[in-house]
Order: structure tokens, then C-alpha cells, then sequence
């Protein structure tokens, strides 16, 4: 297991996720929300996610069914992270936000039916 941390990009908002292989099962979703971020994500189980900072400034929104709930920052407006949809217990972490993560080719990335 390993400890990656991540923030927004005003850092106001600073997380923790404690990971086997960060590149494992990092998805895109084709939903219409999730198409308009244009994030690649990865799933961590909610007790693997730890919000060290910035719990004020998290705005979430909602839609449709309202069960799946994505969180970003109220200052600089960057995604961080969603509880999932498909399973409630997990979130999906925006890939983006980790530090010292490089983004893999497309080909690498598994696209998820979320529509």
C-alpha cells in the first residue's frame, strides 16, 4: 500500500488516498457530466480516502437520480473527487489532482458505460 496526496489547484482543498497500484482500474466515464470534466478517475474505497483540508471550501453537485454526488472546490472551481454512482462505497479520485501522477496513454485508460 501506498499514500498518494492530492489537491485542487488553489490547494485549498488536500486529500489522501492510501493505494495498491495508483494506474490499476483508472477509468473515463461517458456520462454527460463526466464527459464534459474530460477526467481520468480511479476508484478508492471511501475509508482509503482521507480529506485532510479544505472541507468549507467543497461545493458538491448532484443530478438525476441524485445518488452519485462529485465534489470541487469553491475557490478555483477544480474537480477532486465523487462518490460513486455504481458503488456507493467508493469514491473515484480526480487522477489529475495526485501528485507526481502522470496521466497514461488513452489506450491504458478503460472507458466506463455511466450514460
Amino acid at each position: 500500500m501506498s499514500i498518494k496526496s492530492g489537491s485542487c489547484h488553489c490547494k485549498k482543498v488536500t486529500f489522501q488516498i492510501e493505494v495498491e497500484n495508483i494506474l490499476e482500474n483508472i477509468y473515463r466515464c461517458d456520462c454527460s457530466l463526466c464527459k464534459k470534466k474530460g477526467i481520468v478517475m480511479k476508484p478508492v474505497r471511501i475509508e482509503k480516502f482521507k480529506l485532510l483540508a479544505g472541507k468549507n471550501n467543497l461545493n458538491s453537485y448532484k443530478w438525476n437520480k441524485k445518488i452519485a454526488e462529485h465534489f470541487f472546490c469553491n475557490i478555483c472551481g477544480v474537480y477532486t473527487h465523487h462518490q460513486r454512482r455504481r458503488d456507493a462505497t467508493q469514491y473515484s479520485v480526480n487522477l489529475g489532482c495526485l501528485e507526481a501522477i502522470e496521466i497514461p496513454e488513452e489506450k491504458e485508460i478503460q472507458w466506463i458505460d455511466g450514460s
